[in-house]
């Protein structure tokens, strides 16, 4: 089945040589997402962006999504298939394999919208400065039927926005629709391999906290898929959780200054997140009964 978020290789060609094409180093983590793997993977590599490093890791799916991984093996920089420790164990093992300019995470049932390697490399090519980059991204249901839009907020104070503000629910950055460069990598570091559902909003704010700021496009560069089985739908309790953890976490680190904003921000916290949480299973409920994406 085709729809509008196919990639046109026609608007994906590009006439700068290879080498003068920042690499860009993707990871998928997978695990039991055969009905939506192989789309995933076709909107990556049908970007035809030529200094392309695409990893996949599998978590020993047993669905047929190591068959869909085989077709196309050839076009693959690295992959495997394997029991781990969760998505952020998956996301260290594939950007432990990386060797790439920039990086970025896309999971196995979202999908890149055509163009968007060539958009990062222009805006990278006319930044040099840049470690990261934010686009919005579209929100669809199952059937990638557009329900919404996600639009990042860059126009942060200081890096404790990244963590809490009054103004945002946690992280107001669309992760299938970041990218970031291998410096920011280095000095962050990789993601915490104890959180499961909430290591975005940990890792924007470690980012932050080492001094990086999100430079905000305007083009939409991906398209996340909204469904009864996605981790968003199924683990809201579980991201309020882990995002309640993490101000925990700053609040231990951070001393002085900031450690008194830190307090004052997240004083409504848990109030905000306990409606966040409310809000999300609604959604999920509606979801399950087909009156909402």
């Amino acid at each position: 089945m085709t729809s509008r978020f196919d990639n046109d290789p026609q608007q994906c060609s590009h006439t700068s040589p290879r080498e003068m094409l920042p690499r860009i180093s993707v990871v998928t983590p997978s695990y039991n997402q055969a009905a939506y793997l192989e789309a995933t993977i076709r909107s990556v590599l049908d970007q035809n962006y030529p200094n392309l490093e695409y990893i996949i890791i599998d978590g020993g799916s047993t669905d047929g999504s190591v068959e869909i991984i085989r077709r196309y093996e050839s076009r693959l920089a690295y992959w495997v298939s394997e029991p781990d420790g969760g998505q952020s164990h998956a996301l260290n093992k594939g950007f432990a394999q990386a060797s790439g300019d920039w990086f970025a995470w896309l999971n196995s049932d979202d999908l890149y919208l055509p163009g968007t390697f060539s958009t990062v490399a222009r805006e990278i090519g006319a930044n040099p400065d840049l470690d990261w980059l934010v686009g919005p991204i579209i929100v669809a249901d199952h059937a990638l039927n557009q329900v919404g839009r996600f639009e990042p907020v860059c126009n942060a104070r200081n890096w404790l926005d990244f963590v809490c503000t009054k103004e945002r629910f946690g992280t107001a950055l669309p992760q299938p629709g970041t990218f970031w460069s291998r410096r920011a990598w280095q000095q962050t570091g990789s993601f915490d391999e104890n959180l499961h559902y909430a290591m975005d909003h940990d890792y924007w704010g470690r980012m932050a906290f080492q001094g990086f700021r999100p430079h905000c496009l305007t083009m939409d560069l991906a398209v996340i898929r909204r469904h009864a089985e996605a981790k968003t739908t199924t683990g809201a309790s579980r991201f309020v959780t882990e995002e309640l953890r993490i101000v925990n976490k700053w609040r231990k680190i951070v001393s002085g200054s900031d450690g008194l904003r830190l307090a004052f921000y997240c004083s409504t916290l848990p109030v905000r997140l306990w409606c966040k949480r409310r809000y999300r299973t609604l959604r999920a409920l509606l979801l399950s009964r087909g009156r909402l994406w």
